[in-house]
């Protein structure tokens, strides 16, 4: 912002961001001689102020001055962070001088920071903050080696109000003093001597990258990790990129135990090394927090000139030790009594080897002589065979298990050569107890010759150290890796989507079929994210099903939105699962495309809406319910009846107050079989009208089903039936009045009947010879004679009529149909015989039928004798009796080649006294009482004829039941 020139004043002796602003927005001319030179001479001392500055005015002086001068200058202003610490600088501005050493223009837009990295391992950045916070001026003297400098610097600092002035000499273009040369000279001593420094540290440290033990370095008071092997990284589980350049207790924030963060700093302050045995430290691992257990030494790290500037770490984990250390002190116990009483040289030794390894974090032992005899085993080492006795023994002795193992033969060539081995992850089974089962074990180890005073080799050392658990944590990654194959392999072949979520919305995997449907390539599945998918995708909601996927809860199915990448954005339904591969928690999604789903059920719906409304112009009641028997929709009509305005009133309660009690739980049984069983039903029950009567209905409901073939619900109609319950029942006492009215007649004419035949043979008795035979008495008392014989018929009809009539429950038992149509051959063979008639039976080995015995005879003989009585006169009658089986019944078949009838009066076949042919007697109610038998027996009869070429007859018998186990 540049403040007007009359608004502007700065004294000389004080410079504030806003002279420095202004200046730098001040336009740079030319002076002319009249405002450089006064008009009146004169004296600097005798002038008051004022007129110096009408003579040169403090902001064009400044500017002036800056501009001239040799020394360079910068004006920054502080960054600070949350907490107020200065975090960097900006620049205000540089003049000319400082531009031109520091080759960057008046107003750079980068920091200090930016420009000058290495200022802080310099230390001219904590001079610039001091100079800013204490307010007092500063001086520094630096040969600045770095970021792309090497010149020496005299820097002069002031804070000016809530900015930092910095002048600066630099000597790139001056002679440089013996000083200077002697400071760079002993600079560029110290740089090598710092090269080689970091050189040997850097060696040191690749050493304990790959050492068998826990090696980490911490940077700073702060105890950032510098660096971690792969031992401290297993031992944490933590990976590298999680901890680096971190604070050990903020990676490890269960571990800030005071008495462990005291060593820390202490080592740090004081540069006093410390070693510790068995220290306990709290470790979240493996899920849970574990107390881990170290033997660790902590060595101060420095610079060449002694400061400290963090701290290195060498321990191993021996909580498995300490653990087993309480079971084993008894025969540690017994261990240093036999080492007691060896002589005074070997319990030299073994007080040397005690304090070497005893006490070290690794599986030590000592092997003398060529048969490789246990002479020291340290407690580690024992931990291993908690059971069995080492020392002593020869190794193959000892551990035979291990006589033909690498590890024995590289002992013993170790024995010979002198040469030392080193064996990584080695396959070793060993059994903890003599005996036992050999278990897989892992082991680090270097083996090295053991020389007596003479320079021989007389043992051998062995240091292991156990890494089963890395191994196994190795192959369990590669078998989650070949998991991650193996569902790939699965996921390529499924129909579906299958999309493979990590916790930051990126996707780990997307099937054939995923990019099909979204039209994206592999190669651009690498960039996407799921709000790249997801149109409507929050990430709060995210967050909370994968947290939800990975407490294994169960996602029930939902519904989003898929957006392709040409825009075009579709309806999915989601089953989601929580996995883990690669030790990483993952979120696996199948999406299936519900667009036509949606389509149907939009169709489902309009079609729903044409049903009501042709139902509500229906006369007849209509009704639907859900597919767990709710009620979904009632008509107009059914409203109606009940006395409703809406469906919804209907809907609240139920039909339970509108059904009748006694009918209640019959038509509820009965709607939800037919639900379960997906079947039609029809039931007569009484619902009560709006009048409060209760009226019968005839209801009657089908499943209706969606087109994937799941049920959408039942439909159902019901019409009132009262008046024609009523009708029916006046029918029925009718035909009870009927009935007893054919048997009191048929009884009450059998009298009368015999005493006309009585009389009729009186006549033929008493009459002369001459006169009963006579040209007109003997016709007449023949006809006479006849007449009576149909009326004794007739009346044993009405009386067989009568009793069918009665017969709603005849006496069943299971019949032989094959032995049944035999008997009624056998009394029909005169007749067969007499009119030529070739009878073929095929009915053997059918099941029995559930029938009264005497009335299944009465059915056969009836329809026998029908097809020999009316047979063509035209040609031979043939007549076949067969069978066969269907669910729950046998048919009985009757075919003939008679005169068949015609299709008008098929209609009038089984009704009483009907008659269609003339010319043989009969009195028509045979086959009225056919149909009666078989319906009373619950079976049915069905007939197929053509006038002039025959007829045929299906009974449907039904089966009796089997027995159990046939």
């Amino acid at each position: 912002m540049v403040l007007p020139r009359g608004h502007f004043t700065v004294s000389l002796g004080t410079v504030t961001t806003e002279t420095l602003v202004a200046l730098s927005s001040l336009p740079t001319r030319p002076l002319s001689r009249a405002e450089v030179m006064p008009t009146t001479p004169t004296s600097a001392n005798s002038l008051p102020p004022a007129a110096f500055n009408s003579l040169a005015p403090p902001d064009d002086l400044l500017r002036d001055l800056l501009a001239v001068s040799l020394t360079g200058v910068i004006f920054y202003t502080p960054l600070f962070n949350a907490a107020g610490e200065i975090t960097d600088f900006t620049f205000t501005y540089l003049n000319p001088a400082a531009q031109r050493m520091m080759r960057m223009p008046e107003r750079p837009t980068v920091t200090h920071k930016q420009q000058w990295p290495q200022s802080e391992a310099h230390g001219t950045f904590a001079f610039h903050v001091d100079a800013f916070v204490t307010g007092e001026p500063r001086e520094y003297n630096i040969n600045y080696q770095a970021d792309g400098y090497d010149n020496y610097y005299r820097l002069a600092a002031r804070r000016s109000g809530q900015g930092l002035l910095v002048s600066f000499t630099d000597t790139a273009d001056q002679p440089r003093t013996p000083v200077e040369i002697a400071l760079r000279e002993s600079q560029a001593r110290e740089q090598e001597a710092r090269v080689q420094a970091e050189h040997q540290r850097n060696e040191f440290r690749d050493f304990m990258a790959q050492a068998p033990m826990a090696v980490a370095v911490y940077r700073g008071p702060q105890h950032r990790v510098e660096m971690a092997n792969a031992t401290t990284l297993a031992i944490w589980d933590r990976p590298l990129a999680d901890v680096l350049h971190r604070p050990v207790f903020e990676i490890l924030p269960e571990a800030a135990d005071p008495n462990v963060v005291a060593i820390f700093d202490r080592v740090f302050s004081t540069g006093t090394p410390y070693t510790a045995h068995e220290l306990p430290t709290p470790i979240n691992r493996h899920g849970q927090v574990e107390v881990v257990y170290w033997n660790f030494v902590f060595e101060p790290e420095r610079e060449p000139d002694g400061r400290i500037i963090g701290i290195l770490s060498i321990g191993t984990d021996v909580t498995e030790q300490v653990r087993a250390r309480l079971q084993a002190e008894q025969l540690n116990r017994e261990l240093e009594a036999r080492v007691q009483e060896r002589t005074q040289q070997v319990r030299e030794q073994g007080q040397r080897l005690e304090r070497l390894f005893m006490q070290a974090p690794a599986a030590i032992c000592i092997l003398g002589g060529a048969e490789l005899v246990f002479e020291l085993v340290n407690p580690i080492y024992q931990q291993f065979f908690p059971e069995r006795e080492l020392l002593g023994k020869p190794l193959r002795e000892a551990l035979p298990e291990l006589v033909d193992h690498a590890t024995y033969i590289t002992m013993q060539q170790v024995f010979e050569t002198g040469e030392t081995s080193w064996q990584q992850a080695l396959h070793t089974p060993l059994a903890r107890i003599k005996d036992g089962v050999l278990e897989d074990r892992y082991f680090n180890y270097v083996l090295q010759p053991r020389y007596d005073e003479q320079g021989h080799i007389d043992g051998v050392l062995v240091f292991g150290f156990d890494v089963t658990e890395q191994v196994q944590a190795r192959r369990s990654i590669e078998e989650s890796r070949e998991e991650l194959k193996r569902f790939k392999f699965m996921a390529d072949q499924a129909r579906d989507p299958f999309i493979l979520i990590r916790a930051d919305a990126t996707f780990a995997y997307l099937n054939r079929r995923a990019l099909e449907a979204w039209g994206y390539t592999a190669e651009e599945m690498r960039d996407l994210r799921v709000p790249d998918i997801d149109p409507i995708y929050q990430e709060e909601a995210f967050n909370q099903l994968f947290a939800r996927a990975q407490q294994q809860e169960h996602i029930p199915l939902f519904e989003t939105q898929h957006r392709r990448k040409d825009g075009h954005i579709y309806p999915v339904e989601i089953s989601a699962v929580s996995l883990q591969l690669e030790n990483q928690p993952h979120l696996l999604m199948v999406a299936r495309d519900v667009t036509e789903q949606k389509h149907i059920l939009s169709a489902l719906q309009e079609s729903e809406a044409r049903f009501r409304i042709m139902a509500d112009a229906a006369p007849n009641m209509v009704w639907a319910v859900h597919p767990d028997s709710s009620i979904r929709y009632v008509n107009r009509a059914f409203l109606d009846f009940v006395g409703l305005e809406n469906e919804q009133q209907y809907i609240r309660t139920g039909w339970g107050p509108y059904l009748h009690p006694d009918e209640l739980e019959l038509t509820q049984h009965t709607l939800s079989e037919a639900i379960g069983q997906g079947q039609a039903y029809i039931l007569e029950h009484r619902m009560r009208h709006h009048d409060g009567q209760y009226r019968w209905l005839l209801a009657q409901g089908a499943p209706s089903f969606l087109a994937n073939g799941e049920l959408y619900g039942y439909v159902g109609s019901a019409i009132d039936i009262t008046d024609l319950k009523q009708a029916n029942e006046q029918l029925r006492r009718t035909n009870v009045d009927l009935d007893n009215f054919i048997y009191a007649a048929s009884h009450d004419l059998k009298a009368p009947i015999s005493n006309i035949e009585g009389l009729l043979q009186l006549l033929r008795a008493d009459l002369p010879p001459d006169v009963a035979q006579g040209a007109y008495v003997e016709p007449t008392l023949a006809l006479m004679g006849e007449s009576v014989e149909r009326f004794k018929r007739t009346i044993e009809h009405l009386t067989e009529v009568s009793k069918l009539q009665k017969e709603h429950a005849p006496a069943t038992t299971a019949v032989d149909l094959a032995v049944i149509v035999e008997d009624v051959r056998q009394d029909l063979a005169p007749l067969i015989q007499a009119s030529g008639a070739r009878l073929r039976v095929e009915v053997t080995d059918f099941p029995p039928v559930l029938f009264p015995e005497k009335n299944l005879r009465s059915v056969v003989y009836n329809l026998l004798s029908n097809a020999i009585k009316y047979r063509s006169p035209d040609r031979t009658p043939h007549i076949d009796v067969r069978a066969h089986v269907r669910t729950g019944f046998t048919v009985l078949e009757v075919h003939d080649n008679g005169l068949g009838i015609a299709a008008t009066h098929l209609p009038k076949l089984f009704t009483m006294f009907q008659r269609f042919h003339d010319h043989v007697e009969g009195s028509g109610i045979g086959l009225y009482m056919v149909k009666k038998m078989v319906e009373n027996a619950d079976g049915r009869v069905e007939v197929h004829s053509q006038a002039g070429a025959g007829t045929t007859f299906f009974i449907h018998l039904p089966h009796a039941a089997m027995p159990v186990g046939t």
